[in-house]
Order: structure tokens, then C-alpha cells, then sequence
């Protein structure tokens, strides 16, 4: 599937242009060592939002080819 220009894609880069990170995880959350950097590199702690977007959220069909 091409990620490039895909609504998704285009979602996160807006917001990462406003300041989000994007960090890799599961449902349970992000992965320890990527916290760990992120806390490293922004001591001061900001309150924000976590938001787990499962890669389906990526499937729309649109850029699949067809069956």
C-alpha cells in the first residue's frame, strides 16, 4: 500500500507539524524506550494526548490494488 498522500498520512503529518510526536507502540501503550527519549529530550512535562492508531486505520482500500 502507498502511504504517501493517503488522508491518514496526511492527518499525522499535520499534526506532527503542530508539535505532535510520533512514537511506536501497541495497545498497551508506547514502547519504554521511546517515553524514555522523549522525557530526555523534554524535561519540562507537558500535559497532551495519547492516541493509538492501529495500522488498519491505514487500510481504506483506496490504495490497494484490486482482488
Amino acid at each position: 500500500m502507498e502511504i504517501d498522500g493517503h488522508p491518514t498520512q496526511d492527518m499525522i503529518e499535520e499534526l506532527e507539524q503542530r508539535g505532535a510526536i510520533r512514537m511506536h507502540g501497541t495497545t498497551g501503550g508506547p514502547r519504554e524506550d521511546t517515553v524514555r527519549f522523549l522525557t530526555e529530550q523534554n524535561p519540562q512535562e507537558r500535559p497532551g494526548i495519547w492516541l493509538f492508531l492501529p495500522e488498519e486505520a491505514f487500510q481504506t482500500g483506496l490504495d490497494e490494488p484490486p482482488l
